[in-house]
């Protein structure tokens, strides 16, 4: 029996058991039409069956963007297409089945797991008296904490709350309180670790000052020694932090380097993704946050890994989504391979085995628990954290 068993090992394919195995990332959906694209901008899985992808399709073979969403009731083995009639920037799910879609235009509810979705609001719009007011609304993304009470945070140093579902909205006060321009402020992540603990974080960016040379708005990726010469500069993030359900707010600034990517908080961790500028030295770097102490520490950076997500849950290992960018100029929009890694202790990573054929630019991470986790990608591909 002994040497049967060994035999076995050995063979080359031979089967593994279960609790051998090696997790690994294996692609489930993939849009493939020739001259259209599908851009994925929000994922959500609100349960180990019930998932929705949201985002837009364009490309030579298209007129116009056609905005459409990606229903799953089986784990997504079947997704189901769903026509969305504004661009949707983000998702938030209360259960499986309730959940709220921001778009450039509206807030949208369902109560079908995302087959079918209810205007509720209108877009906050913007102070039209500010410098550089958007053409759309000022929402980026909501949370909520259960199916009347949550918060909305966008563009202009807005966040705001809602007591009826998302139908009327009132300003956060203690959000204006940094003193840097609205204009140039945002507020682009918000998380909450449990029903009572939750932080709002954002920053501020005043336009850089155009040199002599520059007398163009192409982008860095299309003049690359422009942007590998620039230096990464000071700006300053803005947060706000509740323990008490956002009865009340505590808002802090502090001098940052580059931009907030991704916030994930679960118990009293956290993890917040900072993504920087091509001229720095690391593409991005995650940071763990203490939320009982307020304290933070660097604890991934990585040169060839640009991290752009995070995911992370009470018990069992956290995640990093990443692309490891194709060239030096990490701006360019060109997909690089999509890599995933895995802690147990939030220091150490490990990556994990990834379909060969995912490339992406921007990767997200979503799922109720560190068992059941999908990853979704900007070129349009889905993928499964499979045991």
């Amino acid at each position: 029996m002994l040497r049967w068993l060994l035999a076995a090992f050995l063979l080359p394919g031979a089967l593994l058991p279960a609790a051998l195995a090696q997790p690994k990332w294996t692609l489930q959906y993939f849009y493939d039409q020739d001259g259209k694209e599908l851009r994925i901008t929000d994922l959500a899985f609100p349960s180990a069956t019930r998932g929705i992808a949201v985002g837009e399709i364009t490309g030579p073979g298209v007129r116009k963007p056609e905005f459409t969403a990606l229903v799953t009731s089986d784990g997504g083995a079947h997704w189901l297409p769903v026509p969305l009639t504004e661009f949707p920037r983000s998702l938030f799910f209360l259960n499986e089945n309730a959940g709220w879609l921001v778009t450039s235009e509206s807030i949208w509810f369902t109560a079908e797991a995302g087959r079918g979705w209810t205007r509720i609001s209108g877009q906050i719009r913007p102070d039209r008296k500010l410098a550089a007011a958007p053409d759309t609304g000022l929402l980026l993304r909501v949370w909520f904490l259960d199916d009347r009470h949550g918060y909305g945070v966008g563009l202009q140093k807005s966040v705001y709350e809602t007591r009826d579902g998302g139908r009327t909205w009132k300003p956060v006060t203690a959000a204006a309180q940094p003193n840097v321009n609205p204009a140039y402020s945002i507020y682009s992540r918000i998380a909450f670790a449990d029903e009572r603990w939750g932080l709002i974080a954002g920053g501020y960016a005043p336009p850089r000052p155009r040199s002599a040379n520059e007398d163009d708005d192409a982008p860095d990726w299309m003049n690359p020694e422009r942007a590998l010469a620039r230096r990464e500069r000071p700006l300053m993030a803005i947060e706000i932090g509740t323990r008490d359900s956002g009865a009340t707010w505590t808002p802090s600034t502090a001098p940052l380097i580059g931009s907030i990517a991704a916030l994930r908080l679960a118990g009293r961790d956290g993890l917040a993704v900072f993504a920087y500028a091509d001229s720095f030295e690391w593409p991005a770097e995650v940071y763990r946050l203490d939320l009982g102490t307020g304290k933070s520490a660097s604890v991934f950076k990585q040169k060839d890994r640009r991290v752009t997500d995070a995911a992370l849950f009470r018990s069992g290992p956290a995640f990093l989504a990443a692309v490891e960018p194709p060239g030096r100029l990490r701006s360019a929009p060109v997909p690089g391979k999509v890599r995933i890694l895995t802690s147990d202790d939030l220091n150490r990573w490990a990556e994990m085995p990834v379909d060969y054929r995912a490339v992406a630019r921007t990767v997200i991470l979503a799922g109720p628990d560190s068992m059941h986790l999908w990853a979704a990608t900007d070129t349009g591909m889905i993928l499964r954290l499979s045991q």
